[in-house]
């Protein structure tokens, strides 16, 4: 960035205080940061919508390894994808319960087919794809089972 451009914006008073709350919340030092971050949200809703987007995909899973043998089933997933499974990271969270982080990259489409699938197995209690437009550097979220 080569500088910053000043605009003004008008919000009704109501509007303008939870704004205010919102980003007091978040901890923004500025409204200028908090509504520079709405418009790369918005921007990145563009990328978010084009399936043949390129996108690296971090996949956040929480599982009972206990359950059905949902790691194997995992591990063998990597495997069948691993044009897209760039690396991953496995976490013992507790005696039954492990994280396990997957760093993809490919087009949009690819990456939520995949998400879908291993957070859909059996013994996934938690999962979720964040995604970067290595183009951008936008951020994008798609939860699955809250």
């Amino acid at each position: 960035m080569t500088g910053v451009t000043r605009i003004g914006v008008s919000l009704e008073p109501d509007l303008l205080e939870a704004f205010d709350e919102d980003i007091a919340k978040k901890g923004y030092g500025s409204r200028s940061e908090a509504l520079r971050d709405l418009v790369r949200d918005s921007l990145a809703e563009k990328e978010w919508k084009n399936d043949d987007e390129w996108m690296v995909g971090i996949i956040v899973l929480v599982y009972d390894h206990t359950s059905t043998a949902v790691g194997d089933r995992l591990t063998d997933m990597q495997h069948h994808h691993h044009h897209l499974v760039k690396t991953s990271v496995h976490v013992h969270l507790d005696e039954t319960k492990c994280l396990e982080i997957l760093i993809c990259e490919e087009k949009l489409s690819e990456l939520k087919e995949f998400a879908s699938e291993v957070t859909s197995l059996k013994g996934v209690l938690r999962g979720r794809l964040t995604m970067v437009a290595p183009s951008s550097g936008n951020l994008h979220n798609i939860g699955h089972r809250n």
